[in-house]
Parts: C-alpha cells; structure tokens; sequence
C-alpha cells in the first residue's frame, strides 16, 4: 500500500485528543478525505504511540484539518503525536482537475520539447515561494530546474509518465 507525506501535526484541539494537521500543500482539503492516516516521528516513544489511525472524524478549524482518531480519546493520548508527520494512503487522495498533478505522480516522468526531443526525467518537485520547480536530470546528469507554470510547461501527462516543456532561454 502506498502513503504520501501530507503534513504534520503541529498540535491539539480540543479536550478529547482531536489532532490538527496543517497540510504541506496549504490547503486542508483533501487532506479531509482521509480514512486512515499513517503518523510517524511525534514526541512520542511510548510504545502504540505513533502508527496507523482510523478517522472518526475530520473537519477544518483555523486553515487546519482536525481529525478525531479511533484510540486516541485524551489529550494524554495524543501529546505524544505532536510533530508527527501524517501520510494518507494514495489511493484515498482526492481527484485533481485535468490541469493539476500530485508530485508523486511526476518524479519519474520523462521530460521532452515540444519537437519530442528529450531533456531529461523529473526527480524531484521541490516547492518554492511562487511558483514550485520540477527538479529535471539532464541527460549529461546535471540537474536542472523547471518551473511549474504553464509557459514553461505545455502538457503533464502522469498517465503517458510524460511532460512535454518548453523551458525558459539558458535553461
């Protein structure tokens, strides 16, 4: 089963062990749809303390998502989750609109002109404070980065494993 790193629990809520998620994409949203969070890396070391959750709940509070886990019933039961990095499975991740992607689905693809030539293979998507930039290894290895905007990038097809680019002069 695959899981993607979709934020962090940055604190409680409430006094029945509700957790607030602050999402890495900003919006809580989609986190929202999540039926089963996977947190790892919290304060805790208690044994069970981090792990695979059921949501019994989910809501948005204060640009957060607020999740009610099954098990976690006090704020004594979900200190130790603080800081937790919270992964969702893939499959239960919303539908984007045609001219979106999830990160995930990129690194892999490989990256062409609009001639067809190729340019080299998404590695990575790192964010920025405009705009994010797919990280693209050059097929003389160097790296090289492309940003996401739609000047620069004509078409994303996860599907085909395809970007077709058209990258900024000196890239």
């Amino acid at each position: 089963m695959k899981y993607l790193d979709i934020g962090r629990v940055i604190g409680l809520h409430g006094v029945r062990g509700n957790v607030k998620v602050t999402a890495f994409s900003g919006d809580p949203e989609g986190v929202l749809a999540a039926k089963t969070l996977r947190l790892s890396g919290g304060r805790g070391t208690a044994p069970g303390a981090v792990g695979d959750y059921e949501v019994e709940t989910a809501q948005r509070a204060c640009g957060c998502a607020v999740f009610s886990l099954k098990g976690i019933d006090t704020i004594e039961a979900a200190e130790p989750l603080v800081k937790a990095v919270v992964s969702m499975r893939y499959e239960e991740l919303p539908s984007l609109p045609e001219d979106e992607f999830y990160w995930i689905d990129a690194v892999g693809c490989l990256v062409v002109d609009e001639a067809g030539a190729k340019l080299g293979e998404v590695v990575a998507v790192e964010p920025g404070a405009v705009y994010d930039w797919l990280v693209v290894r050059r097929p003389e290895g160097e790296d090289g980065y492309l940003p996401v905007v739609a000047a620069f990038l004509r078409k994303v097809d996860t599907a085909a494993r395809r970007v077709v680019a058209s990258p900024p002069e000196g890239w």
